[in-house]
């Protein structure tokens, strides 16, 4: 299968790993990596970067056990958000004490699959799956926004790439020495290992269906609700199946005919006239803009938390019904 760019040749860059440093750095303000993923242009076609990363057998059963994505979905969002921005952001000890941070709450999470393997986050080719889907997504992303990147600035993505995985704590060793070869491993990966488990099903589906709800004025949650099922979601679920990789949709099936591509072009270009019309300033992720600000946001969750956070919603089920039942 051809690779996101028509333009790449195997030699690319094979000095993205010689030049890198033993701690790896952020890719900062004015990287491909930070100019993509904080343009609010972008953000529709950014949700099947963290569906990838969950089709990954230990990743997709590590968030469904751990994580909030079903009972709290915005604060496992705003949260997300931040920790990526953190990361990603090249001003004070922002980004390497949230790679820090990242490891130490990973460190605990660990378990057995469906088939009885055993699976650590912190293993090297679970705990790189982030910044791969991130490679790999800004790739199609800038491509399906008309704006794809020349053999030169995919030379200087990988070097990001590869920086940010030294962050993160991966070992050169685990990192492939040129983008194609990172994209024969990736494609790999999709093919033999990547599964649609139940974390993906969710998220490709109910999730993208739910309107936020309104923990205040819920007399207007009906109108939020017909809202969104007109305006939103339709572009959320087109946005969100026709980003994620070619091979993925393809090997297991997932509903997508020439009509909803053709739909899916018609709508990356709105986002690219969004994008003209609008000042690239006025266009940031309110995030990136606090953090550049020196705001460091919500730290990540904890598993406790993680716990109580499942036991409250638990027993606000149970009352509800408790409730309906009497």
């Amino acid at each position: 299968m051809a690779k996101p760019s028509e333009k790449l040749s195997r030699g690319t860059p094979r000095a993205a790993v010689a030049s890198g440093t033993a701690q790896g750095r952020a890719p900062g303000r004015g990287s491909i990596m930070w100019d993509t993923l904080t343009d609010m242009a972008h953000l529709p076609l950014m949700p099947p970067i963290a569906i990838m990363q969950s089709a990954l057998p230990a990743v997709g059963t590590a968030v469904n056990k751990y994580g909030i994505y079903k009972s709290d979905p915005q604060a496992r969002g705003r949260r997300t958000n931040w920790s990526m921005i953190r990361f990603l952001y090249d001003g004070g000890d922002f980004a390497r004490q949230e790679a820090q941070d990242l490891r130490a709450l990973h460190a605990n999470i660990k378990g057995t699959l469906d088939d009885g393997r055993k699976y650590f986050a912190l293993n090297p080719k679970t705990f790189r799956i982030v910044p791969d889907t991130f490679l790999d997504g800004v790739i199609r992303i800038r491509r399906d926004m008309g704006q794809p990147l020349t053999a030169a600035e995919e030379a200087t993505l990988y070097e990001e790439y590869v920086q940010l995985c030294l962050l993160l704590g991966i070992q050169k060793k685990d990192i492939e020495p040129t983008l194609q070869d990172f994209y024969e491993y990736y494609e790999n990966l999709i093919m033999s290992e990547m599964t649609y488990n139940d974390t993906v099903k969710y998220l490709t589906t109910r999730a993208i269906e739910l309107p936020a709800r309104f923990k205040y004025l819920k007399v207007a949650q009906p109108y939020a609700d017909s809202f969104y099922k007109r305006f939103f979601y339709p572009t959320m679920k087109l946005s969100v199946i026709g980003q994620l990789h070619p091979l993925y949709r393809e090997r297991f099936n997932l509903p997508w005919s020439e009509r909803d591509q053709a739909r899916y072009r018609k709508l990356c270009k709105r986002l690219q006239l969004y994008a003209r019309m609008v000042p690239r300033p006025l266009r940031y992720n309110p995030v990136a803009l606090l953090v550049m600000l020196g705001v460091h946001g919500p730290g990540l969750v904890t598993l406790e938390e993680l716990g109580r956070i499942e036991e409250k919603k638990k027993a606000h089920e149970a009352r509800k019904k408790l409730a309906a039942s009497g």
